[in-house]
């Protein structure tokens, strides 16, 4: 009848135990949001999967999570979750809540290891939020849901979740957690004082064997209830091959229990019950503490923070420029050709040509036409485009992006390579130590075992030696991020440290291009002026950006064909006209070379001349170059002529003129060094991706190239001499925050394997270990960032 009872009580779509709340066509459900899932199912005919996940020959477990995530077969949901989906590649975000320690991300990230279909997967920890990039053909939405599920890590999916603008809401029952542990804490004290305090041994034996039967009664909802996640994460962690950080404790946790049980029931003892009960309860505390400590150091790549973008945006036929933190859905926006697509949104006019390997690495364009849809991160190649946005710009999409691992550098050991080897071993080494310990008290004092075991095996933390990488490089980056350098991922700043070469290009580097344009050949006027500003506003090239907006304004003419040689030029076809515009050589013209200056030829039909684009030196420049040199190897790769060369002889060991964008990137591949190059973000791509680190000079951060490893605002270039020693001095905290963390482990093993730590001490120690090194890191990363101001 009990069974009867309960199986009538749960939740018709997951599973859960449930009352009689909530109702829809005679079945119960345990929340608002399941009944709206199985109204949604059923309103599209597709109730017929609740029959399809009862099968007898899978466990309950597998079961309940098919049944819960049984809706993400819905085409209409899976629209609304998945950031991309081509042929055969999706990406997906999900909020988990059952994200908490470093062994957390390890884990997850290594996903792919785990199963074939998944090419990526990149966790926020403060978020507590996932990007996966995966083979949809080979796994389903549904089935990734379920493994995650599996792993320990169901995702938070919800009807609010479907909207990308709303911020997910971590629900924690730790509160109610803390509340019972401290509760049986104290009163598991309260129970075994009489036993502590009476030397006289005036307490009778009933009243102990009483006291302690309470005691074990008290330690049943700490163990079944308090320390239950611990349990659930080692389990899921040994199942799935991954000694992660909660195997130690709830071995430890189960040691004092069992303990404790066995005393108590045999009447040879009182337990420990009151150190079980401490032991979880500060454990719980630190978790707790842990937590918001993190999220009160929070670095969150926001693009508002870092990225002043702007794009085009048409209204009322009108074209105005408007920063991306104030797009809306339904705005109509304009993108040019290698510019990338901001939000999701459909094809209102032109001609897709979309690259998605800012997305997924595949570099493959995809061919969209009116009326159909794009996704976020897209870069069209092509002519003009104009979209109607279906979605706001995510706050955070288009760095993921620039994150993604299609445009890692090939050699990318590090120290995070280092950590993650060293995490990969920790829990079974402190496990042998356990052991070793075990065998030791065996035969000195077996009284001391329970204690000194348990105390080896919680006082050992691998969370502090992880931690320090992603706040000491997190904080940096958010440091530099305020002084307009903007980096691609926290390992950039480990890189630049280790250089030992700087490379300079000189336009737009070295040089600003702010003091003016001159032309020199045929007038351009009427439907030629037409036809060259719409042409010419097409093109990504710097240069090109700045010729337009000096081009007297007029009509817009439609585009019907374009193609952008980066470094040389671009032919297009306007209102049936040819344009070519570029270098002497891509125009197959003779090079005035009594013009020092940059230049820019054009042709138009019949009609052809010359951009002037007089610069001067940045401030501050010489005195830069200078301080650089003395510390490293300097170089300039510049595609201008060598009129100047006196000038900058002084300040560089090798300098190298005439320089296309392949003889840069030669020069990159053939000599040997780890360099970092400093250029123009798109014309020097190749040797920008070929160096160690590629740092791109922008006038107006308005796009980024997957190339670079960091923009620099060209009003702080004068300042990399500082950020080099700043990249220097991070990586010197780094170390001595490593050297904390490994001398906080060897003395606290070596207290608590010689019997001088209890369990309750390791408790309170593990996390102050972790918020230790945190605020370390955090004082070190403020003190050095006093320089670059």
């Amino acid at each position: 009848m009990e069974q009867l009872l309960a199986e009538d009580q749960k939740c018709h779509h997951c599973g859960d135990p449930c009352d009689n709340s909530i109702l829809a066509d005679n079945h119960k459900f345990c929340c608002y949001g399941c009944r709206a899932v199985y109204e949604l199912l059923d309103q599209s005919n597709l109730n017929q999967y609740y029959l399809e996940t009862s099968r007898e020959n899978k466990s309950l477990s597998d079961l309940k999570a098919e049944r819960k995530f049984g809706f993400l077969d819905n085409e209409d949901i899976q629209k609304q979750l998945l950031r991309f989906k081509s042929d055969d590649l999706s990406v997906v975000k999900w909020f988990l809540p059952g994200i908490h320690c470093s062994s957390c991300i390890y884990l997850l990230e290594h996903l792919p290891k785990l199963e074939p279909a998944i090419l990526r997967a990149e966790v926020n920890f403060v978020k507590r939020e996932v990007t996966i990039t995966f083979n949809h053909e080979q796994k389903s939405l549904k089935e990734l849901a379920v493994l995650l599920s599996k792993l320990g890590y169901p995702p938070g999916i919800s009807l609010n979740s479907l909207d990308r603008t709303k911020n997910q809401v971590v629900k924690s029952n730790i509160g109610t957690k803390i509340a019972v542990a401290g509760f049986c804490f104290g009163n598991a004290m309260l129970m075994s004082m009489p036993e502590y305090l009476d030397r006289n041994f005036l307490l009778t034996s009933d009243f102990k064997s009483v006291f302690n039967w309470i005691n074990l009664a008290l330690a049943f909802p700490v163990l079944l209830y308090a320390a239950s996640d611990y349990f659930k994460k080692a389990w899921k962690g040994i199942r799935y091959r991954n000694l992660n950080i909660d195997v130690p404790i709830a071995l430890g946790i189960l040691t004092l229990f069992g303990r404790s049980a066995y005393e108590i029931i045999s009447g040879v003892g009182m337990g420990y019950v009151d150190s079980l009960a401490g032991l979880v309860f500060f454990l719980l505390i630190g978790k707790w503490y842990q937590g918001k400590t993190y999220q009160a150091l929070s670095f969150d790549r926001d693009f508002t923070s870092y990225f002043p973008v702007s794009i085009i945006c048409k209204v009322d036929d009108e074209e105005i420029q408007r920063s991306l933190k104030d797009l809306k859905k339904g705005d109509l926006v304009v993108i040019h050709n290698d510019e990338l697509i901001p939000a999701d949104g459909r094809i209102v006019s032109g001609r897709g040509n979309i690259d998605y390997s800012f997305v997924t690495g595949e570099s493959k364009p995809e061919r969209k036409e009116v009326g159909q849809q794009v996704y976020a991160g897209g870069r069209q190649k092509g002519s003009e485009l104009e979209i109607e946005l279906t979605q706001t710009v995510n706050s955070s999409e288009l760095t993921s992006l620039w994150n993604n691992d299609s445009f890692q550098k090939e050699d990318n050991a590090g120290l995070h390579t280092w950590v993650d080897r060293i995490s990969k071993y920790f829990t079974g080494t402190i496990i042998m130590l356990s052991l070793l310990t075990a065998i030791y008290w065996w035969d000195t004092d077996p009284t001391q075992i329970w204690n000194s075991v348990t105390a080896v095996l919680i006082v050992a933390c691998p969370c502090a030696l992880a931690l320090v990488l992603p706040f000491a490089y997190g904080h940096s980056m958010r440091k530099l991020g305020k002084q307009g350098f903007y980096l691609k991922n926290a390992e950039v700043i480990e890189s630049l440290a280790n250089v030992d070469s700087i490379v300079f290009d000189k336009t737009g580097t070295l040089t600003t291009n702010q003091a003016g344009i001159g032309y020199k050949g045929d007038v351009i006027e009427g439907e030629y002026l037409q036809v060259l500003r719409s042409a010419i506003g097409n093109s990504a090239h710097p240069l090109s950006r700045l010729i337009h907006n000096e081009l007297p304004e007029c009509q817009k003419l439609p585009i019907s064909s374009f193609k952008e040689e980066t470094g040389k030029g671009f032919v297009a076809k306007v209102g049936g006209m040819e344009v070519r515009v570029g270098s002497a050589e891509y125009l197959k013209i003779e090079d005035d070379t009594s013009i020092n200056e940059s230049k820019v030829y054009i042709r138009l039909g019949k009609k052809q001349g010359v951009f002037i684009i007089k610069s001067v030196y940045r401030n501050g420049i010489f005195n830069m170059l200078d301080e650089i040199r003395k510390r490293y190897r300097t170089i300039l790769l510049s595609g201008d002529n060598s009129s100047e060369k006196n000038v900058l002889k002084p300040y560089f060991d090798d300098a190298h003129f005439n320089q296309k964008p392949v003889d840069k990137l030669n020069y990159l591949k053939t000599n040997s060094g780890k360099y970092a190059m400093i250029g123009d973000g798109l014309n020097d791509a190749g040797a920008l991706r070929e160096a160690a680190v590629g740092i791109a000079i922008s006038e107006d951060i308005h796009q980024f190239s997957p190339a670079c490893d960091g923009i620099l605002s060209s009003e702080k270039a004068n300042s990399i001499s500082h950020i080099l020693h700043f990249s220097k001095g991070i990586i010197n905290i780094v170390f001595i925050a490593f050297g904390i963390s490994f001398l906080y482990n060897i003395v606290g093993l070596s207290f608590a394997m010689t019997g001088h730590l209890t369990p309750l001490i390791s408790a309170i120690l593990m996390p102050i270990s972790s918020v230790t090194v945190v605020g370390f890191v955090t004082l070190g990363v403020g003190w050095m960032s006093r320089r670059l101001k």
